[in-house]
């Protein structure tokens, strides 16, 4: 039963992609851009093994620690970051 639900839950993982560095280029683009023109921005991030996505502001930008701080209270890491678009 042990091996069965872990067979479930290796099943549901998804593996985090990786970027290339113009990508990564576009992305700290868009998430300077965001931050200075606080528009709202959809960012796609990996977290716990799944990818999500996240529409928020963001309120701040820590180079220190390599995280990036939302209007929705919610603090990434830059790593988790997949991909980040403009709603306006």
């Amino acid at each position: 039963a042990k091996d069965t639900i872990k067979a479930i839950k290796e099943k549901g993982k998804e593996e985090r992609p990786t970027l290339f560095p113009e990508e990564v280029n576009m992305l700290i683009d868009t998430l300077v851009d965001g931050y200075y023109t606080k528009d709202k921005i959809v960012l796609t991030y990996y977290e716990a093994h799944h990818i999500k996505n996240i529409t928020s502001t963001i309120k701040k930008i820590h180079p220190n620690s390599n995280t990036i701080e939302l209007g929705c209270g919610k603090t990434l890491y830059f790593e988790q970051i997949i991909h980040a678009s403009s709603v306006g």
